[in-house]
């Protein structure tokens, strides 16, 4: 199965939907230290790195406030140092320089796609978490991973 169907898949399953359609962007990443993902792998184990590069990760929300309005959220991500690539095309065997992107919202299922773009929609009013962590091809964590956090007002669900 492709990425992209997967991810599909994972966001149906969600109730979600997902759009790469460009907008602008701002809101402000909320950083927090790389600690255990609660994904598989060890964190900080850096497979897919090229010696004497460090990779990073840096996450943001794309027009927050007002999608929120629109119980949405759109993470935007910029990586450097590991190309991106899908683990599938790859057996799934760590390769340096390599990676892809898990992204989790709250405590649902963990996506892995190579979009540096993701958006979803149908959010409940409320707190929402967007865990976003650089993996290898085998899907261990390659050590940068941030969290983004959205409240969607109770009063987006009423203006729809």
């Amino acid at each position: 199965m492709k990425i992209l169907e997967a991810t599909t898949i994972a966001l149906a399953v969600l109730g979600l939907s997902a759009a790469g359609h460009a907008q602008s962007y701002g809101g402000k990443p909320a950083q927090k230290p790389a600690e255990h993902s609660g994904m598989h792998g060890e964190p900080g184990k850096a497979q897919g790195v090229k010696a004497g590069h460090a990779a990073t990760l840096a996450a943001s929300l794309v027009d927050a406030e007002a999608k929120a309005r629109q119980q949405a959220a759109t993470v935007k991500v910029e990586v450097t140092g590991v190309k991106m690539t899908d683990p599938a095309l790859v057996k799934e065997k760590p390769m340096a320089g390599q990676g892809h992107l898990h992204y989790q919202v709250d405590d649902g299922p963990v996506i892995a796609t190579t979009a540096m773009k993701l958006s979803f929609h149908g959010l409940k009013p409320g707190a929402h978490h967007f865990k976003v962590v650089l993996a290898a091809n085998d899907h261990s964590p390659l050590g940068p991973e941030q969290t983004l956090d959205v409240t969607v007002p109770t009063t987006a669900a009423t203006t729809r």
